[in-house]
């Protein structure tokens, strides 16, 4: 659920708006209401929420002067304006400080409804985009860790402490976060522990400030980036072992790229660079090899087309035999008849 404040000096209709919003079933939670945009700053100089809906005239700071704050301060939050009639060319000047949409007085709560629906599908894309930002800022760091570019590590995870939003109280539970993921990420890719049992990091969400966070960050970093690659492990071979033992119990499928950096915890672009540097040839290409000399031991055993196409991860099976005629320049049934 979403979290929203109301921001009108008319009590009535900060009341009835506060009533719909948590009633609508929009998935959005009033939390606080202020009758001016002076309270509502002072409120959000200590907390966050995800949606302001405010009126555009108040006594003290009016709706454009607290979508203004937010613009500057916290523009990760949306702002709807409130207006009436007559005030609606003043309420369009909050356009330049990114305000969502405007809600006209008297209020439509059939429109307003509509609208929350609109901003809730909005944050949900907002944060699905966030997440997938996030591990792929993680995935870079793990990477980087692995091919042991600790100075890369350091400065990619830096980075990460950088851009948490979620202030300095929560700062070392996100840093937290990271070392779970990536120590996860070591056992089960690798079966590598170089952080057992969370005693090194376990610490990390009493930090109160960044300097200790960063500190200790750096140091766990140097520790598992000493532990990895000691006594000459080779992590790279680790990880392709790895890959080639899920294509191999999986070329039947209809594995791609993608499937096969969720293994590792690869990115995909990141991984074909991989794949191709340590084989020499590409993901797809190293695929339909695999696939290939299947369907050829397949053949020699008087195996169906239909039934070859499907084994070897091809669903269409004229489209089967046009591979397999352009990887040995025949097709299978000239195979059969030469073999």
């Amino acid at each position: 659920m979403y979290s929203a404040i109301v921001v009108d000096d008319e009590s009535i209709i900060r009341k009835g708006i506060s009533s719909f919003i948590n009633k609508c079933d929009a998935d959005f939670k009033v939390v606080k209401t202020f009758k001016d945009g002076s309270e509502a700053i002072k409120f959000l100089e200590e907390n966050d929420v995800d949606l302001v809906i405010s009126d555009v005239k108040m006594t003290q700071v009016s709706g454009i002067e607290l979508a203004q704050y937010i613009y500057e301060n916290k523009p990760y939050i949306m702002v709807v304006i409130l207006s009436g009639y007559a005030e609606f060319e003043y309420a369009k000047a909050a356009i330049r400080f990114n305000v969502k949409d405007y809600i006209t007085k008297p209020t439509s709560f059939a429109d307003m409804k509509k609208l929350l629906l609109k901003l809730h599908d909005e944050l949900e894309e907002k944060k699905r985009s966030n997440i997938d930002k996030f591990l792929d800022n993680i995935k870079q760091l793990y990477t980087a860790i692995l091919s042991g570019s600790i100075d890369d590590a350091k400065t990619l995870f830096k980075q990460l402490l950088d851009r948490n939003t979620h202030g300095g109280e929560y700062l070392g539970q996100y840093a937290f976060n990271i070392f779970e993921i990536i120590s996860d990420h070591l056992y089960a890719v690798l079966k590598l522990q170089p952080l057992s049992d969370q005693e090194d990091y376990s610490c990390l969400p009493q930090l109160a400030s960044y300097e200790e966070v960063y500190e200790l960050s750096m140091k766990l970093l140097d520790k598992i980036s000493g532990q990895i690659h000691a006594d000459g492990k080779k992590t790279d071979d680790m990880v392709m072992s790895k890959l080639l033992q899920y294509i191999d119990e999986n070329f039947s499928e209809n594995i791609s790229l993608q499937d096969a950096a969720d293994k590792v915890f690869f990115s995909p672009a990141y991984l074909s660079r991989f794949f191709k540097e340590k084989m020499g040839k590409g993901f797809n290409d190293y695929l339909t090899d695999v696939r290939m000399k299947h369907a050829v031991k397949l053949l020699r055993d008087n195996k169906k087309i239909t039934e070859i196409s499907k084994e070897c991860g091809y669903k269409n099976h004229s489209y089967f035999a046009r591979v397999f005629r352009e990887y040995y320049h025949c097709t299978p049934t000239e195979y059969v008849r030469n073999f």
